[in-house]
């Protein structure tokens, strides 16, 4: 596994990260849907597209850089408003009937 890491790295070929399981395990912070196989590891959520920078319900109002400066309780807003973590992003999120594959664990903020 660490030689082909190296044979990338001497191609300066970048990897994007890929999770073991592809299966959803955990919670997204923006839409409280389980629908990443992975918390903190940039990930994009299906349901709302908010970026998975690592930050959580106790964090809602820092900046977040990957999701265009918007907050955590920004994007918790506008995903109860109109479906997506920003205006911008409702073009590439799933309609509500394909959510339904998906647990839903609401939090209270």
């Amino acid at each position: 596994m660490w030689r082909k890491w190296a044979d990338r790295l001497k191609r300066r070929y970048y990897v994007w990260y890929e999770p073991d399981d592809p299966a959803p395990q955990a919670q997204c912070p923006c839409c409280d849907y389980v629908s990443l196989p992975a918390r903190n590891q940039s990930l994009i959520c299906p349901v709302c597209f908010w970026e998975d920078d690592g930050q959580d319900i106790d964090e809602l109002d820092q900046m977040s850089g990957p999701n265009h400066g918007i907050s955590l309780r920004a994007g918790r807003l506008n995903f109860s408003a109109f479906g997506a973590c920003e205006l911008a992003m409702k073009q590439h999120v799933l309609p509500p009937e394909e959510r339904l594959r998906f647990e839903h664990r609401p939090r209270e903020v």
